[in-house]
């Protein structure tokens, strides 16, 4: 990606609503985000500030609180693409079950 072209937006797709707001709370201490709450699934928004080494700083914050939360990949889009960031593994008891 050439930074100096960056998008200035990075949208990260959260199924929990509690853990999306988790996650704009902890990126509001550094960058300017938003909550976006669709039907689906909840958007984290999160500006990018002029600093080229920005996103990956925020990838890095993103990836460590995917760990934490046990969620182990959540989608992401910058520049109109969609990617998959992944980090620690899935707590598959705290995943509901399926009902039949």
């Amino acid at each position: 990606m050439n930074m100096e072209h960056h998008a200035e937006a990075v949208q990260f797709e959260i199924p929990d609503l509690a853990a999306a707001v988790r996650l704009t709370r902890l990126l509001g201490e550094s960058w300017s985000v938003s909550l976006r709450d669709r039907s689906d699934v909840h958007l984290v928004s999160a500006m990018l500030r002029s600093d080229p080494r920005d996103f990956a700083l925020l990838l890095r914050k993103v990836e460590a609180w995917i760990s934490e939360e046990s969620l182990c990949a959540i989608r992401f889009e910058v520049d109109g693409r969609e990617y998959i960031l992944a980090a620690g593994e899935t707590d598959w008891a705290a995943i509901p079950a399926a009902v039949a």
